[in-house]
């Protein structure tokens, strides 16, 4: 039994540096369906952003087999205030991508990282956190007023 017990905590404690090790990576997610040849083709590029992008995390979601990815993927599309459109579907920070043509579409995809993490996470609001998100009305463009010409005496 207390060999039992040592196990347990060992586990326990295992899977909490986990989950903080994954929770301080950024994620990136791919909505896809196993019968779509465009989500298919864009596989291969998710596998290598993933080895040329070790601090973000991958997330692969198969919508049309799962309630709870595709739960996921109109929730995201939600906040990104889009509707859900279709697979593939490619989602970092504020920033997504839908389709996909092999050669034209891995730079659009790799700029939507890349763009985005030239701005530092921390100035983004915490999205687990509704507690901690601060909404900022948006500035509105200062342009001269007109006014009309005075008439000359």
């Amino acid at each position: 039994m207390k060999k039992f017990l040592i196990m347990l905590a060992l586990a326990m404690i295992s899977l909490m540096l986990y989950a903080e090790e994954t929770q301080q990576k950024e994620r990136f997610y791919f909505f896809y369906s196993d019968s779509c040849p465009h989500c298919h083709e864009a596989m291969p590029l998710i596998e290598s952003l993933e080895k040329e992008f070790p601090n973000i995390d991958f997330q692969k979601l198969e919508v049309s087999q799962s309630p709870e990815n595709s739960a996921i993927f109109n929730k995201k599309m939600e906040k990104l205030s889009t509707h859900a459109s279709g697979v593939p579907t490619f989602v970092f920070r504020d920033k997504y991508v839908v389709g996909f043509i092999k050669g034209t579409y891995e730079e659009k995809i790799r700029a939507m990282i890349t763009a985005s993490a030239e701005k530092p996470a921390a100035a983004l609001p915490d999205k687990t956190d509704k507690s901690k998100q601060v909404k900022t009305p948006a500035q509105p463009e200062k342009t001269p007023k007109k006014t009309a010409p005075v008439p000359a005496k």
